[in-house]
Formats: C-alpha cells, sequence, structure tokens
C-alpha cells in the first residue's frame, strides 16, 4: 500500500510541475537579471555619428550610471529602468503572445527573449535589444530597492504637483534668514506655451500671485529652474480674454523678471467676482522692442476665495 502511493507520487510531482510549467510562461526564466554595460554601450554606439566626441562622451556617462535590473518570479516581473536620467518602475506580469513573453512598461510593451547567459530585452517597436545577464542572486539588489523607494517618492511629488495645478495655494513671505514672518499670499501654479521669433511653442510654467489686490505673473521654463526673462521698468499690455467672448487689455509694469498689474486691478477684479475660464496672452513687445516672446495661459478663480479667507485678506 505504502509502494503504491510512493510510486503515484512520483508520478504526480513531474507532471505537477509540467502543468505549472505549461501555465506559467516564465517558468524557466525566474531569477534576477542586470544589464550587460558592455553590451549596451556596443549597441548604442551603432545609432550615434561615430565622429561625434561629445556624444560619445555623454552616452559613456550615461551607460555607466545605468541601472537596469529585474527581478522575475512566479508570472510577474518587478524591478527599475534607470538610463540617461530617465527611470521607469517595472512591475508587470508576463504573458505569452504569439510565443513571444510580453510585460508592460509604463503605457507600452516589452519583449523578454531567453538567451544562453539571460535574457534580451526589446521594447515593441524599438530596434535596440538590451542584453541582460542572469545573475546568481534570489532578490533585487539593495541598491536596485533603494533605487526603486526613491522613485516612488518622485511618481508621487509629481502625482501631487499635476493635481494642484490651476488650484490657489496658500504661500508665506519670509525674512532674510529664511524664516516665515506669518505674513501670506495666494498663488497658483498654470502650465502655458511660449514662442518667440526664432524658436516654436514650447512649456511653460506660470505661477500668478496675488498681492495688494492685484495679480502678478512669474514664468518658468519646463523644469520650473529657471525664470524667463522679462524687460525691466518698462509698461506693457496683457490682454485677456473673458469666458462670455470678450476681450481686454490692461496695463502691467515688468520688473526683476515679474509681470505687474496695475493699480486698477481689472483683471483680478473680475476673476475674483465671476467663474470661468480666462485666457492670458502676454507680448513681450508691448515693453520693449527687444523682446517678441509670446505667452498664452489660462486662470480661474476656482478656490481662490476660500485662500483668500484662510489669509484673513
Amino acid at each position: 500500500m505504502r509502494k503504491r502511493l510512493t510510486n503515484g507520487l512520483i508520478l504526480i510531482l513531474p507532471l505537477s510541475i509540467m502543468v505549472s510549467c505549461s501555465i506559467n510562461p516564465a517558468a524557466k526564466i525566474q531569477g534576477v537579471y542586470e544589464v550587460n554595460k558592455d553590451s549596451l554601450s556596443s549597441s548604442l554606439q551603432k545609432e550615434i555619428d561615430e565622429e561625434s566626441a561629445f556624444a560619445a562622451g555623454l552616452l559613456n556617462v550615461a551607460v555607466k550610471n545605468a541601472m537596469i535590473e529585474f527581478e522575475i518570479k512566479g508570472d510577474s516581473i518587478n524591478g527599475i529602468l534607470f538610463f540617461a536620467g530617465e527611470a521607469t518602475i517595472v512591475n508587470s506580469s508576463i504573458i505569452e503572445r504569439n510565443d513571444s513573453l510580453i510585460i508592460n512598461i509604463g503605457e507600452s510593451e516589452a519583449c523578454l527573449i531567453p538567451t544562453n547567459t539571460g535574457l534580451s530585452y526589446r521594447g515593441i517597436g524599438s530596434k535596440t535589444s538590451i542584453i541582460l545577464d542572469r545573475t546568481e542572486r534570489t532578490e533585487l539588489s539593495l541598491e536596485t530597492l533603494e533605487a526603486i523607494e526613491s522613485q516612488k517618492i518622485v511618481l508621487k511629488e509629481k502625482e501631487e504637483f499635476e493635481q494642484n495645478l490651476g488650484k490657489w495655494q496658500q504661500g508665506n513671505y519670509v525674512d532674510e534668514f529664511g524664516d516665515k514672518t506669518g505674513d501670506g499670499f495666494a498663488y497658483c501654479l498654470v502650465r502655458g506655451n511660449a514662442e518667440n521669433s526664432i524658436s516654436t511653442a514650447s512649456d511653460v510654467y506660470v505661477k500668478t500671485m496675488v498681492e495688494d489686490n492685484r495679480l502678478s505673473f512669474q514664468i518658468f521654463n519646463s523644469s520650473i529652474s529657471t525664470k524667463e526673462s522679462f524687460p525691466d521698468s518698462e509698461f506693457g499690455l496683457v490682454k485677456f480674454k473673458l469666458p462670455d467672448g470678450t476681450v481686454k487689455s490692461e496695463k502691467f509694469f515688468f520688473y526683476n523678471n515679474c509681470a505687474y498689474e496695475d493699480e486698477n486691478a481689472v483683471l483680478y477684479n473680475y476673476m475674483l467676482q465671476n467663474d470661468g475660464v480666462i485666457k492670458v496672452f502676454i507680448d513681450l513687445s508691448t515693453a520693449s522692442d527687444y523682446y517678441s516672446d509670446k505667452y498664452q495661459f489660462e486662470i480661474q478663480r476656482n478656490n481662490l476665495t476660500d485662500i483668500l479667507i484662510s489669509l484673513g485678506k
């Protein structure tokens, strides 16, 4: 009796393993894989001008700092793909499609191809393959885990940033020591676009502030690292289009790379009393013949009244 049970288990175990392998397309590639940087460098070198020493130098730095490491466990893959300053967290199931192993990378897909030493990774539609060597580890490295957590924080901050675009918030004035003075102001950040006589349209961010019952505008580049340059100590006109289609103009004073609404505060007073999107157009040539930059963006009252009340204004 015991012998028959033992023989039965011996037969059942291989069968269960075979069934598991047939159900899980990734059964044969379990483990941790990391990028082969020599192969990565060689593949990318073919795509750049061999005579460009500058491009080659940038490529070498990018490859040196690259972090591409995946862990395949069960029918899922997780890890990080960091290259040239861009990071993508990988967390996907692995599916079989047309005899290929497919994973999701952000909003796109990639294909995994088993090799003698590991895997070949290639984005769908891409001509470049990334060679991944199989390691002896069974878990992602500590460095990779820390990079993933760091990227999660970045993604959360980016999500919160996007959610707050167009919403009025409370800012605080600080003294020369960086300490809050107790006085505050209302501000909001919106996305806009810019163009001039020598460049095509580009994204910018516009910071609108309410100070002394008037509006002021500061415009930053797409990474919010640098202020756009304005004429200094000059008056110019700012146009705005109301929700009903009416177009008006108002005098603004340009100073220290900011645009300040005049004492009539036509735009501010309208926004404070009305809902709806207001389209704003700033043409720096109205303030100086030496500038051709033009900016377009939208603002609205939204939650401004609540912020002003919280500020006691």
